[in-house]
């Protein structure tokens, strides 16, 4: 049987021979269209340069002064600004330029726009809500996402104008009137209003059903805030205070017309009812798919915000507890931040070629903080625990050896911690030196609070046969930790003491802290100003309403922390806090460990990363271009 070429096979040859034709056509098309559309994308991108540079020229082409005019910087013309809003005519009125860059990226040859940064956490946050997280890791994703009326300058560390142009300050302390930006606005485009500003301090911080115990216990002394009008806000305070100012400026201002649709319940069960005016936003706000601890954190740049425009299109932020696996991540180049441990930054700084991998920044700033184990000094459970003794207090410390601590697990970088406050703070008490490592007369100060092994079985009991034990609390993930961990248990039980080990997850300290529900508790502190209001942290009023004051002090500090704040002359405030120091050195509420100064690596992969007194300012970071 013989195949013939038929007309059916010629129109099949036909169409396959039309159809491959087209696809040809039909790709050169899509070759040409992806040209053009790269051609568009590099126009975009260059008028985005371009308009980056303009913004970058207007930025610095005004110069603020605080006598209430502004000048242009080529003395052509003076542009008088209007005083009207103030409270007293003839009181100066501080003003404030648009807030920018201490060094500004757009000045840079190989500037351009783009680029992800991502961070490592070492612990997890539980929420991000503002003002109702307060853990250091909320805080880093809340302050790039919200704003107050005033932030620390990074170089200086005054108080510049943010969300507000210019205020009008009391000489007698009873009130501000501030001055709102009219171009500031939240992320969504809507203004920030003075309303904005009055709701979230009444109805925000102030609501009692909220869980915003920890803020108003530090902010009672602020007894209203008034509409003025639109842009203007009066604030009142009860007394004068010397706090007051920072006080009155340093709270996030929220959008009251987003947060009021939520219930109180709704906000205090919420893990990311996040927004703000600030230079990033969340990438995802749907009330009904909010994020979840575990997953990462992803802000993307606000293009809608009001003032210098950052170059990355947006900040990542996961989380790794273990400090192995952590600079593992950050070699591959999964991460471009971490917090390096003690011994892994020793190690790494001194191999070859790590220079050019990563920046190895090592610095005190207004957030260095220290390390400490708090004991919980009043009942847990309706009980004492032994630590309400202020002589077992001194005795724990006592009973550390805190140089060989810092030399052994965090690789000699610290020193030794002297209390609330360290050196170079002139709020330190040059006269205190640290409590020496003295075991024997530990043990003494033990006996004479009634703690003495009585059966010889080698723990201590109490005059009714009850054995010294206690828990000792502290976060899951990273060899550091549990080195520190092994030490104490070892210690206490070279001294008659049982200590047991207890690991939470970061997420659940929050409420630990909240209920007291410890017998010791290991964390550290760091400020969030460069002289912080010492009564969050130890003032009796904060035992109460689940305040900072956790492990339940009361040594007759009172009259110290009132007396600070009470007093707006430097020096003599600083002779108060001597007062104060001395006495938290006596009593040995907390046994402070470490000064702990920052250390990160940071990838080279991003540029104009600098450290401040401040900390660190990211959005003035960038990708480089190729």
């Amino acid at each position: 049987m013989q195949n013939k070429f038929g007309f059916k096979d010629f129109i099949l040859i036909v169409l396959v021979s039309l159809a491959l034709v087209m696809t040809y056509l039909s790709m050169k098309q899509d070759d040409r269209r992806w040209e053009q559309n790269e051609a568009v994308n590099k126009k975009v991108g260059d008028i985005e340069q371009l308009v980056t540079r303009l913004e970058a020229k207007l930025d610095s082409g005004i110069v603020v002064a605080n006598n209430g005019s502004s000048s242009s910087t080529n003395g052509s013309s003076t542009i008088q600004r209007d005083e009207s809003w103030s409270k007293q005519p003839g009181l100066e009125i501080t003003w404030f330029n648009t807030p920018g860059f201490e060094v500004d990226p757009r000045n840079e040859d190989d500037y351009r726009l783009g680029g992800f940064f991502k961070e490592t956490f070492n612990a997890q946050p539980n929420k991000i809500t503002p003002i109702l997280a307060e853990d250091v890791y909320a805080r880093r994703v809340n302050d790039q996402v919200c704003e107050r009326l005033a932030e620390y300058n990074p170089t200086t560390l005054e108080l510049d104008g943010y969300l507000a142009e210019a205020w009008q300050y009391d000489p007698s302390g009873y009130w501000v009137r501030v001055k709102l930006r009219d171009n500031a606005r939240f992320s969504d485009g809507q203004p920030v209003t003075a309303e904005d500003v009055r709701w979230t301090f009444h109805e925000y911080i102030n609501n009692p059903e909220l869980e915003t115990e920890s803020i108003r216990s530090i902010m009672t002394n602020l007894d209203r805030i008034d509409v003025v009008s639109d842009k203007v806000v009066d604030i009142f305070f009860k007394e004068p205070d010397a706090y007051n100012l920072q006080m009155a400026l340093g709270f996030y201002i929220l959008p009251k017309y987003f947060y009021e649709q939520f219930t109180t319940t709704q906000i205090n069960q919420s893990t990311a009812l996040l927004m703000g005016s600030g230079p990033f936003k969340m990438q995802s706000l749907d009330p009904e798919d909010q994020w979840t601890p575990g997953t990462d954190i992803v802000l993307v740049r606000n293009e809608q915000y009001w003032g210098s425009k950052p170059a990355l299109a947006g900040l990542r932020y996961d989380v790794i507890q273990e400090d192995v696996a952590s600079l593992t991540a950050f070699v591959n180049g999964e991460t471009d931040m971490i917090i390096p441990s003690s011994p892994q930054y020793v190690e790494k700084i001194s191999q070859p070629g790590w220079d050019e991998k990563a920046y190895s920044l090592k610095w005190l700033n207004m957030r260095s903080g220290y390390l400490f184990i708090g004991w919980q000094c009043g009942e847990r459970n309706g009980k004492l625990t032994p630590f309400h003794d202020k002589r077992v207090r001194q005795a724990m410390t006592l009973n550390l050896d805190r140089e060989l601590m810092i030399r052994d697990i965090w690789a000699g970088l610290d020193n030794i911690a002297v209390g609330p406050n360290n050196p170079p703070s002139p709020a330190a008490n040059p006269e205190i030196e640290p409590w020496p490592y003295d075991p024997e007369r530990a043990k003494e100060l033990l006996a004479e609070a009634g703690w003495v092994d009585r059966d010889n079985d080698g723990i201590l009991e109490d005059e009714n046969g009850v054995e010294f034990e206690f828990e000792f609390t502290r976060s899951t993930g990273g060899q550091t930790i549990e080195r520190m961990e092994k030490y104490i248990i070892d210690r206490c039980a070279a001294i008659g003491i049982r200590c047991i080990s207890k690991p939470v997850d970061w997420s659940l300290f929050d409420q630990i802290m909240k209920t007291r529900n410890f017998d010791a508790i290991t964390l550290g502190w760091s400020a969030s100003a460069p002289e912080s209001d010492p009564r969050q942290i130890w003032h009796t009023d904060s035992i109460q309403n689940q305040g900072h004051n956790f492990i339940q002090w009361d040594g007759g500090q009172d009259q110290y922390l009132d007396a600070i704040v009470k007093e707006l002359d430097f020096d003599k405030r600083m002779k108060i806090f001597h007062q104060f120091h001395a006495l938290v050195h006596e009593e040995q509420p907390y046994t402070f460990i470490r000064s702990v100064p920052w250390k990160r690596f940071i990838s080279k992969d991003f540029a104009n990363v600098h450290t401040y007194p401040k900390g660190l300012e990211q959005k003035e970071y960038y990708m480089p271009a190729n």
